[in-house]
């Protein structure tokens, strides 16, 4: 069951309340919430996905729609009704967004949601609402000519999310073969026993880890090759079981792996945002 993540008491007074949040490796699983938000990255990117689950159920449109992705940067925000299951992840190392709940009689117009593509104006009201100058009797008109402006935004084309479970089911291959002792198939080969092509893989690796299929196979190989070498095997052995040419590919792999990053990746559940500014609200 998708867990609710209520704000009805937040926008109780005003209609609207405002949430941040700088956290780095940002993750918050399926979710909903009882109003309408706007997201929207303010530095860095967003990983999102929302419309279903994880297990292919769908909170927004049929089940045989499937849930949708994308990769949010500055300029871009995400627009959903409420009661739609959505998921966000940090896109990039380093982070910043916003978040706007909003009365769901506000947003009425929009039945589906989505991806828009902010103008200047549009962007410029996003901006405003976090100067420390803005009057508190200003706020909320900012906010409902933000709504106005943002009528006239594109949508932007939403992508299927990849199917259910890919990244997972790929990891834990990589994870039994390297528990019987064999090399890693590279990635062109793990989509062809996947069964999907190299792009679809990468989506499913950047929206459940955050990072790309290299990447993890990498992360992958230098943590197995750190617990062989603690273990007392030689750069060589450990080289050689690994399926690399020579010790100086390990050598290098290890140089460029940092330990943290070469831990197995997991998605935390992260609170909804670490910073949360009081609604604006008149006097």
């Amino acid at each position: 069951m998708t867990l609710l993540s209520s704000k009805l008491d937040l926008i109780a007074r005003d209609g609207y309340a405002l949430a941040a949040s700088r956290q780095p490796g940002y993750a918050f699983r399926w979710h909903t919430h009882d109003c309408a938000m706007l997201l929207w990255p303010r530095a860095g990117a967003l990983l999102t996905a929302w419309g279903g689950q994880e297990d292919g159920s769908a909170g927004f449109g049929s089940v045989e729609q499937g849930p949708l992705q994308d990769r949010l940067v500055k300029g871009q925000a995400l627009l959903l009704p409420a009661h739609v299951a959505h998921r966000t992840r940090s896109g990039s190392a380093l982070q910043q967004h916003g978040e706007l709940y909003l009365a769901p009689e506000w947003v009425q117009a929009w039945k589906a949601g989505g991806v828009l593509q902010l103008d200047g104006a549009a962007q410029a009201m996003l901006d405003a609402l976090w100067m420390p100058a803005l009057s508190a009797r200003a706020a909320p008109g900012l906010v409902h000519a933000l709504i106005a402006q943002l009528a006239g935004s594109r949508i932007k084309p939403a992508v299927a999310a990849p199917p259910a479970g890919l990244a997972q089911r790929w990891h834990s291959l990589l994870q039994a073969r390297l528990a019987d002792g064999g090399a890693l198939p590279t990635v062109a080969e793990s989509a062809s026993w996947l069964g999907v092509t190299m792009r679809t893989l990468q989506r499913a690796c950047l929206a459940q880890f955050g990072q790309t299929p290299v990447a993890l196979r990498r992360s992958m190989l230098a943590a197995v090759a750190r617990t062989h070498l603690a273990a007392g095997a030689s750069l060589a052995q450990v080289s050689a079981e690994l399926g690399f040419a020579n010790s100086g590919h390990l050598g290098r792999l290890l140089r460029d792996v940092p330990v943290a990053a070469a831990q197995a990746p997991d998605v935390p559940h992260a609170p909804d945002a670490d910073e949360r500014p009081p609604a604006s609200s008149p006097d």
